[in-house]
C-alpha cells in the first residue's frame, strides 16, 4: 500500500511538472497562434542554465534557477522578434522555423554541456515521514511545492495583472484587440518570452532528480502537447488537471507494467481523447 502512494505522490509531483511546461505552450499558442515545436528544448536549456551557475558559478539553487528563468525569457523575447515575428499569418511556417530551431538548441547543448546527464546540487537531502504511512524524498517534496506556488503565481498573472487580461484579450479576438489599441507584437515577444520561461523553470526545479540531457526536449516537447491536449485547447485549469492525470497514470503504469511504456502511456490517453472528446476535458474554440 506504501508504495502505491509513493507512486501516486511521484505522479503528482512530476504532473505539476507536465502543467508548468503544457501553460507555456497553451499560452503560446492562445495568444499567438503558433506551435513551438522548440518548447522542449527551452525546458532543457532551463535545466542547463541552472546546472551552470549552481555547479559553475557557485549560486545558491534559487538563485540559479531565477538567473535562469530571467535568460530564457529574454532569450525566448529575442526570438519571437527574430524569427517567429515573420512567420504569422502562415502555419506552416511557424512549424518549420521553431523545428528547425528545436534541432539546432539540441546540437547547441550536445557541443556545450556534452552527451551525458547534468544535475543542479539538490537543494535538501533526506526523506521525510509522511503521515506514518511512507517515507518521501524530501527534495521531490520541495520541487513539489515549489512547482504549485508556480501554478499559483501564474494563474494569478492572467487573471489579476493586465498583461493577463492583454493576453486574454488578444486570444479571444485578435482584431479587436488591435482595434482597441492593444499593440499585439509586444505582447507576442511577452507571451513567448514567459511561455518558454515556463517550459524552464520546470526543467530548473526537476533537474536534480532526474537530470536533463541533450535530446531530453523531445519528450518533454511531446508530452506537453499531450496535456494540452487532454486539457483541451485554450484552458489553463485543464493544463494543471490534464499534467496531473497523465502524471498519475503514468507512474503508476511503469510501477506494475514496465517503465519500458512510460511514453506510451501518454499517447494512448492522447488516441483516447481525439476519438470521444476531440475537445479535451475543458476545450475551447481558439480562433
Amino acid at each position: 500500500m506504501s508504495s502505491l502512494f509513493v507512486n501516486i505522490f511521484n505522479g503528482i509531483v512530476i504532473g505539476t511538472i507536465y502543467a508548468l511546461s503544457a501553460l507555456g505552450i497553451s499560452l503560446i499558442l492562445g495568444a499567438m497562434n503558433v506551435m513551438n515545436f522548440a518548447h522542449g528544448e527551452f525546458y532543457i536549456f532551463g535545466a542547463y542554465f541552472s546546472y551552470f551557475f549552481s555547479r559553475s558559478l557557485g549560486f545558491s539553487p534559487l538563485i540559479a534557477i531565477l538567473l535562469s528563468l530571467g535568460l530564457i525569457f529574454w532569450i525566448g523575447f529575442l526570438v519571437e522578434k527574430t524569427l517567429i515575428r515573420s512567420t504569422y499569418g502562415n502555419l506552416m511556417d511557424s512549424l518549420i522555423i521553431t523545428f528547425i530551431l528545436s534541432i539546432v538548441l539540441q546540437n547547441i547543448a550536445l557541443i556545450i554541456f556534452g552527451p551525458y546527464p547534468k544535475k543542479p546540487p539538490s537543494w535538501i537531502r533526506g526523506s521525510i515521514n509522511v503521515l506514518d504511512l511512507f517515507y518521501y524524498s524530501s527534495q521531490r517534496l520541495i520541487t513539489f511545492i515549489v512547482a504549485v506556488l508556480l501554478l499559483i503565481l501564474f494563474f494569478i498573472v492572467m487573471n489579476k495583472t493586465w498583461f493577463g487580461k492583454i493576453v486574454r484579450a488578444i486570444s479571444a479576438d485578435r482584431e479587436v484587440a488591435s482595434l482597441m489599441g492593444i499593440n499585439c507584437d509586444k505582447v507576442n515577444s511577452f507571451s513567448f518570452g514567459f511561455g518558454v520561461a515556463l517550459a524552464s523553470v520546470a526543467g530548473a526545479i526537476i533537474s536534480p532528480i532526474f537530470g536533463v540531457t541533450p535530446m531530453g526536449g523531445v519528450g518533454i516537447g511531446l508530452t506537453s502537447v499531450v496535456v494540452v491536449v487532454l486539457g483541451g485547447m485554450g484552458s489553463f485549469k485543464g493544463c494543471v488537471i490534464g499534467g496531473l492525470l497523465l502524471g498519475i497514470i503514468e507512474n503508476i503504469g511503469v510501477a506494475y507494467i514496465s517503465s519500458g511504456y512510460r511514453n506510451i502511456f501518454g499517447f494512448i490517453i492522447l488516441i483516447l481523447i481525439l476519438l470521444f472528446r476531440p475537445s479535451g476535458l475543458f476545450g475551447t474554440t481558439i480562433k
